[in-house]
């Protein structure tokens, strides 16, 4: 397993939409989640299909939160990839692995072209990523996915999704999350992957919840 190094990186060119602003990315998400981020992380990771020994790839994996706490579920006999093209991202999150002492592989990669050979992985997942993407980056990324995992490997896909219920601040917190990622987009966002799955080969498609602004699909190769 490589070390991460804090080196000057470019961003790669892709079509889908980067963040560069990684600074605040911790911040908006804390804002989105009205101050729940981390317990937002700790709920993903629960509905998660990896488990200890795994190797895993968090795609689009932005300031590395939530591949440092898959680290912890894979344990030692694990090991957890980490990518995103957005080079600032990277960067914090390799600052944020250095300073946990985590041994979790950062580096900036581009979800239509990932840089890993065929069959690498048990685990690929993917958070708060897909509503940045146009239809044609979806389609290209998800066939990634299944390039990279391994047969009888799991997919874990997790995005906006508000169901329009609950309490006036949960209903707000919805409202909040639309604002961000477009009210159309976000309709349905996560059920609409599921004949894009479907069309790489992908099966067992199974849909959940997170909680009410966030839905999460998973599917078998």
């Amino acid at each position: 397993m490589h070390t991460n190094k804090n080196t000057s990186i470019q961003d790669p060119v892709t079509s889908g939409q980067t963040i560069p602003w990684a600074s605040f990315y911790d911040t908006l998400v804390n804002i989105l989640s009205f101050g729940k981020a981390r317990q937002l992380r700790t709920e993903i990771s629960a509905k998660a299909p990896y488990k200890k020994g795994d190797i895993l790839l968090d795609v689009g994996c932005g300031t590395g939160d939530q591949a440092l706490l898959a680290e912890d579920m894979v344990g030692d006999e694990g090991r957890v990839y980490g990518s995103d093209a957005a080079s600032k991202m990277i960067n914090v999150a390799r600052q944020k692995a250095q300073r946990s002492n985590k041994q979790v592989n950062f580096d900036v990669d581009v979800i239509e072209n990932l840089s890993h050979a065929d069959e690498t992985f048990d685990v690929v997942m993917n958070s708060l990523v897909m509503h940045h993407l146009p239809g044609d980056l979806k389609r290209q990324g998800i066939k990634e996915f299944y390039r990279v995992l391994k047969t009888g490997g799991s997919v874990y896909i997790v995005d906006m999704e508000p169901d329009g219920k609950g309490s006036i601040i949960q209903r707000f917190s919805g409202l909040m999350i639309h604002l961000h990622g477009g009210q159309k987009r976000l309709r349905n966002n996560v059920q609409q992957l599921i004949p894009l799955l479907e069309d790489v080969g992908f099966q067992h498609i199974k849909i959940g919840r997170i909680n009410r602004q966030f839905a999460y699909i998973t599917a078998i190769k």
